[in-house]
């Protein structure tokens, strides 16, 4: 074969070459026809296991907790303290602009109560306790006149009454004709008593007065003329009540004792001594008492003594006028009627 013939026959070696090559599934491969893995799982399977510990069991991540919903608010929330639940203030600080965050919350405390009336001031010391009923019989004496007067305590609940009844007696009755009434109304509190009307009867001459504690006023109603208003702060007593509320309250806990006394006419200050215990020779026997003198002033002197071992009760009266006319009241009976 002449030379036009030889190319001819290296294309037919080549071809057939190719074709056994594919057929015969020769092992060298052409690089531009490698076939691609045709899916991923069939490479992993074929793939050697790693040379690692066990696989961890797949965990889920917690998931974090729903927050609770506060609680409703008043609107608006002009101070954070006024939170009762912590976690309500916490929200409050967490809505709030910047500038009216609130300075330390987690440590905030809680303010101090203010201590009530009754830690501030030291409360009143018990009363001493007396029966419901009580009468007391006094022999009168006033110059040389002569007379009886008689004292009732009644005591309903924390309501009281004291009515006291004088008349002459003897000659002295020719020329005082006529009882002398007094009444002093009221109720009983911690710290004794609170009279509310008062009434003095002399003769055919009648006076009342009305106590408005809530408004510290006193309107007297005199037996002529227009009503007399007075004023007055703390604690006001009249000429009855005075006496009992001495009894109540005995002893004192100081050396003076200073009342606002409504007399039947004006209001008056008075301030008594605490002069101590004396034995007091009375128609009841030796008495143990307890001797109260009012300080000399315009108003005449005041003494008064308490037996000890009868309810602190009034057993002995003096009083002594700026004209120097001289009255008293010795007790003659106590009685306890149920």
């Amino acid at each position: 074969m002449g030379r036009g013939a030889r190319p001819w026959w290296l294309a037919l070696a080549g071809s057939l070459l190719l074709h056994g090559a594919l057929l015969g599934r020769l092992s060298w491969p052409l690089p531009q026809w490698q076939a691609q893995p045709e899916s991923l799982p069939i490479e992993v399977r074929m793939m050697p296991a790693p040379p690692v510990a066990a696989p961890r069991p797949s965990v889920k991540p917690p998931v974090p907790p729903s927050r609770p919903k506060p609680a409703p608010l008043p609107e608006p929330v002009e101070n954070v303290k006024e939170a009762a639940i912590p976690e309500v203030a916490a929200d409050v600080a967490m809505a709030a602009p910047p500038d009216e965050l609130p300075v330390e919350i987690p440590g905030l405390e809680p303010e101090p109560a203010s201590p009530s009336a009754a830690e501030a001031e030291p409360a009143a010391p018990p009363l001493n306790p007396l029966p419901p009923r009580l009468d007391l019989r006094f022999q009168v004496r006033y110059g040389l006149a002569r007379g009886e007067q008689t004292l009732v305590w009644i005591n309903e609940g924390d309501r009281y009454t004291i009515t006291s009844v004088a008349g002459a007696t003897g000659l002295a009755g020719v020329f005082y004709h006529g009882r002398f009434v007094q009444t002093s109304r009221g109720r009983i509190a911690p710290g004794g008593l609170v009279p509310e009307e008062f009434w003095d009867q002399r003769g055919d001459k009648r006076s009342s007065a009305r106590f408005n504690a809530a408004s510290g006023r006193l309107t007297l109603h005199p037996a002529k003329g227009a009503p007399r208003h007075f004023s007055y702060t703390g604690d006001v007593q009249d000429a009855l009540s005075l006496i009992f509320q001495m009894a109540l309250t005995a002893p004192p806990s100081g050396e003076q004792l200073d009342y606002a006394v409504f007399n039947g006419k004006k209001l008056r200050h008075y301030t008594y001594d605490v002069r101590g215990e004396e034995i007091l020779e009375t128609a009841l026997g030796p008495l143990r008492t307890l001797h109260l003198a009012r300080k000399t002033g315009d108003d005449g002197r005041f003494e008064i003594w308490l037996a000890i071992d009868r309810h602190y009760l009034p057993v002995r009266v003096l009083r002594v006028e700026e004209s120097g006319a001289e009255g008293e009241m010795a007790i003659r009976a106590i009685d306890f009627p149920e």
